[in-house]
């Protein structure tokens, strides 16, 4: 996978480039100074403004959020060493094939995403791929990414290689583990007397108690129970505590942090049952770091991308460790956020609550509902093939171009507003990062490129007459996004994502293991805790967890 590289910010000036707000703010623009009592409001940019809102606990919607670069150390904004955003395709591709930035382009790109999340649109049938892995998907792509300062409204194209990916771009879980006990000390629970000193667990949480729910194993509906400390810990103001808040956006990718925790734990357990006699910590983390990565290797992207693609990668893609790396924005913007296609508008989630709508995920892990309501605790043995049958099985919708109609409305507000638009807010960020268009992406990766034929098919009417606006603009530098989608439905009937998505989502995760020195790809390494030696999935990970019963 070849990228183009860059070295980080030389000046505060270029670090910012992408929020003139914040120059402005922090007087970097060679502006007077101020007299006593001079006041200087710059305003905020609209995506900042929703996101403060959003962030309000009654939404706690972190996904998606933009803040000030001003939040955050100055080291891990200004340093040349700090993670940036960059491009996979060279600039001439961009150049030639990305959509102009002006208002005309934003109203057809708000008319395309306003049909994409129109309700009533989700015809096709379930996808194979169980729903657990649409929240794998969110809980990974939060270990890896985090873009805080983009701007949607951006008045011209805005440079992805001075925007900051607040999250390190390594498979590392510092999600889960924060920067250790040691520093994130909040994070862990300190080891039971007679325990070795070094025996650190994460933390958990307790449940607000409100009746029987979660996982009955192989008892069935029997089996579900009032839980007391399924939830991950919180402040006594309820707010999570927890590595990446956008974990906490939804009841179903907290539950799964919450797994994650446990996960840590029982390994813990382990090593403490076999006598281990070196650090705990370290080798607990150490192992569950491991068999996380080869769950995501071998059993999240196979499903997602296709084994084809990821035999490609494995053979072609080279990297070495501790190389120079930029997240490509073709990845993280576009291909990668082939998951928000694959909500369900209804989950079972468990035997006490059936077919509860995706609005009831949002809301039931904010207040008054946290910490989370005991019968609100998520059966994983219906998002994940763990062997434990339940009477409903929530299969991910298919990857294609229509949005669950419950995505429509985010911040909950029952308005259309930019941030409350999924789909749209998603186009409108990358025509302002200057995306190349799914066609010019495709041939210079040398992926068979889609035809029009091929775009439009099966589409509604409306649809068509929106891609065809502007002597068909649409068609000829198709947004990247809507094309990854358009194509995993053409050529994989929604199964898993088409050549092209595949091949940007499997190069980039075997380029991030290929540069960890640490990882699967660069140490000896074979999974000793799943059900099958040499093997370990997710449904693993849940059921040493111990939260599917028993």
């Amino acid at each position: 996978m070849s990228t183009e590289t860059r070295s980080g910010a030389e000046t505060p000036e270029d670090a910012f480039a992408a929020q003139p707000f914040l120059r402005e703010q922090l007087g970097l623009n060679g502006t007077r100074e101020r007299s006593p009592g001079e006041r200087r409001a710059p305003r905020l940019p609209v995506d900042i403004r929703g996101s403060l809102e959003a962030v309000r606990p009654e939404h706690g919607r972190f996904h998606g959020a933009k803040f000030s670069l001003g939040y955050f150390p100055a080291h891990e904004v200004f340093s040349s060493a700090a993670d940036k955003f960059g491009y996979l395709t060279k600039a001439k591709v961009r150049a030639a094939s990305r959509l102009p930035v002006d208002d005309a382009t934003r109203a057809l790109l708000t008319q395309l995403g306003d049909l994409m999340a129109n309700s009533g649109r989700e015809t096709a049938d379930d996808s194979a791929t169980p729903s657990g892995y649409t929240y794998v998907g969110q809980f990974v792509d939060h270990d890896i990414t985090l873009d805080v300062s983009s701007a949607l409204d951006a008045p011209e194209l805005v440079d992805a290689a001075v925007i900051n990916n607040m999250r390190s771009p390594m498979l590392d879980l510092d999600s889960v583990y924060g920067r250790g006990p040691a520093v994130d000390a909040f994070l862990y629970a300190a080891p039971a007397p007679g325990e070795p000193a070094s025996a650190f667990r994460m933390l958990l949480g307790t449940n607000l108690q409100s009746g029987p729910g979660g996982a009955g194993g192989a008892a069935g509906g029997n089996g579900i129970i009032a839980h007391t400390d399924f939830d991950v810990p919180r402040t006594s103001a309820l707010t999570a505590i927890i590595g990446d808040p956008r974990n906490n956006e939804n009841l179903i990718v907290s539950q799964l942090h919450h797994s994650m925790l446990r996960f840590h734990n029982a390994v813990v357990d382990a090593l403490i049952a076999s006598g281990f006699t070196g650090d705990i910590f370290v080798a607990a983390k150490r192992e569950a770091t491991l068999h996380y990565q080869w769950a995501v290797l071998h059993d999240f992207l196979p499903r997602i991308c296709g084994q084809a693609a990821i035999d490609d990668a494995l053979a072609n893609v080279k990297a070495k460790p501790n190389s120079p790396f930029q997240m490509p924005v073709e990845f993280s913007v576009a291909a990668y956020r082939f998951g928000h296609s694959m909500i369900r508008d209804q989950y079972w989630l468990n035997f006490e609550l059936r077919n509860k709508p995706m609005s009831d995920v949002f809301a039931f892990i904010h207040e008054p509902h946290l910490p989370v309501r005991s019968n609100w605790v998520v059966d994983f043995n219906a998002f994940f093939e763990t062997g434990f049958a339940v009477p409903v099985f929530n299969s991910a919708r298919k990857i294609d171009s229509v949005l669950a109609s419950a995505l429509e409305d985010l911040d909950g507000s029952g308005s259309n507003a930019l941030m409350s638009i999924l789909a749209t807010r998603n186009l409108h960020r990358g025509l302002v990062l200057g995306l190349p268009s799914g066609q010019a992406t495709a041939a210079a990766l040398g992926v068979p490129v889609l035809t029009t034929a091929q775009l439009t098919d099966g589409l509604p009417a409306d649809e068509v007459a929106v891609l065809q606006q502007q002597n068909g603009l649409l068609l000829e530098k198709t947004p990247l996004w809507y094309y990854v989608l358009r194509e995993a439905m053409v050529t994989s009937a929604g199964e898993h994502l088409g050549p092209l998505g595949a091949k940007i989502v499997a190069d980039t995760f075997v380029t991030m293991l290929r540069r960890d020195a640490l990882s699967i790809l660069n140490v000896a390494f074979s999974p000793t805790r799943g059900a099958t030696p040499g093997a370990f999935t997710f449904a693993d990970l849940v059921r040493i967890a111990g939260v599917i019963g028993a």
